[in-house]
């Protein structure tokens, strides 16, 4: 028996077949037809491992590829990664992450600097009461400790859970925008100027008529009476008008200071002795207190009564009715039974300078919604044509409703 020996190759692998003949079958090989059988087997060892050469430079090279465009990748992440942090950490408000159960995250440097650098961990709810106080009537303004104005917005992170709260100052743009008011309200004074003359000149001529009238002898008592009841109307109208043009280039800023309702009733009970005005007081005690501007408040309620009065003719009372409500509301309502109000006119009565009267100056309701707006209250209007005219005003003014706590403030 003697060995053959020949090479196959199965997907550029070799593989070496040894068969074992019979030296029955066939002739014993020579000693170089072995020798060639060896060199193929050694050629095609050698092509092989030529091809793996190959193969292994190719994968060197797209391995080397991969992990330079991998370390490229990481690289840009990271520079991005820290741009966007740097841009997080530079935005001119305070930024603050929340996760899915409320708690902070994560802060920028202007959240640090307004609240301090304890704020991760802190549930947002008990951030918020202790930091914010609203501002007026707009849910998303608010005052900071050390007075700024600031915007809150809140936004869903996009693709996972948890929120991010964004304050942002806006002290500066508040300012800006009441100046820009009080300029347009200077503006409209202007305006309003050339048609005072003509609306102080009516009330002003009948004041001087009756006063001249007054000194004269003939007069009876009962004459004089009635003279000088008509004297101190037209007054009256003057002093309202002129107090209407200073009360509306306040631009709603009064002078506030603690006041006895019952003090506060009283003066408006006195102003409209005789007239067609009923008072409908609430239960409140004497000792009830209100932080209020009594002489722009008492303007903007006589405003109510006066037109009340005025819609309601000679025959129809008018109801003012004034209630503690909700431990610190004062509820102030001016009811009529006079002609009504259309839609389009409850839309526009608030606004400076409209009026549908011939001797109006159109800033009398303009007054009351400043005045009210100073006092962070509301006022409202109900009528209905040919039933009445119903003005509810409601200030949360009521500072002590006690004996012990009036007498501390």
């Amino acid at each position: 028996m003697f060995l053959a020996c020949y090479l196959s190759t199965d997907k550029n692998m070799p593989k070496m077949n040894i068969v074992v003949t019979s030296s029955k079958q066939h002739k014993k090989p020579s000693l170089e037809e072995a020798f060639q059988a060896f060199n193929q087997v050694s050629q095609h060892l050698t092509d092989s491992y030529q091809q793996l050469e190959q193969q292994v430079v190719v994968l060197s090279e797209a391995l080397k590829q991969s992990n330079s465009e991998k370390i490229q990748y990481l690289s840009d992440k990271d520079a991005l990664a820290s741009q966007l942090e740097g841009l997080i950490e530079a935005i001119p408000g305070a930024l603050i992450v929340l996760d899915e159960q409320q708690k902070i995250v994560k802060v920028n440097a202007c959240a640090r600097h307004w609240f301090g650098n304890s704020l991760l961990g802190q549930q947002w709810s008990q951030l918020r009461s202790s930091i914010l106080t609203y501002q007026g009537e707009r849910t998303e303004q608010f005052v900071l400790h050390n007075g700024k104005t600031v915007a809150l917005s809140m936004k869903a992170l996009s693709g996972q859970s948890g929120q991010v709260v964004l304050l942002s100052d806006i002290t500066h743009q508040q300012e800006l925008t009441q100046q820009l008011e009080h300029k347009k309200k200077l503006a409209d004074m202007g305006q309003f100027s050339a048609s005072l003359a003509h609306q102080i000149r009516t009330p002003l001529a009948s004041a001087l008529l009756y006063a001249s009238q007054l000194s004269s002898d003939t007069l009876n008592a009962e004459a004089q009476q009635k003279f000088s009841t008509k004297l101190l109307d037209r007054l009256r109208v003057l002093n309202s008008q002129v107090t209407d043009m200073l009360n509306y280039s306040h631009s709603g800023d009064f002078v506030k200071q603690p006041n006895k309702l019952t003090a506060f009733v009283h003066t408006l009970k006195d102003l409209y002795h005789g007239k067609k005005v009923y008072f409908d007081m609430g239960d409140f005690s004497e000792a009830t207190t209100i932080h209020i501007s009594h002489d722009a408040l008492i303007g903007a309620i006589s405003n109510l009564l006066d037109n009340a009065l005025e819609a309601s003719g000679s025959n129809n009372d008018v109801l003012c009715s004034i209630q503690v409500i909700e431990d610190n509301n004062l509820k102030i309502v001016v009811k009529d039974q006079g002609r009504g109000l259309s839609l389009e006119q409850q839309e526009k009565i608030f606004k400076p300078f409209y009026t549908d009267k011939t001797n109006g100056t159109g800033l009398g309701l303009a007054v009351v919604s400043n005045v009210v707006n100073a006092h962070k209250g509301r006022v409202k209007c109900e009528s209905n044509i040919g039933v009445g005219t119903t003005m509810e005003v409601q200030l949360p003014v009521v500072i002590s409703t006690h004996e012990n706590n009036a007498e501390r403030s």
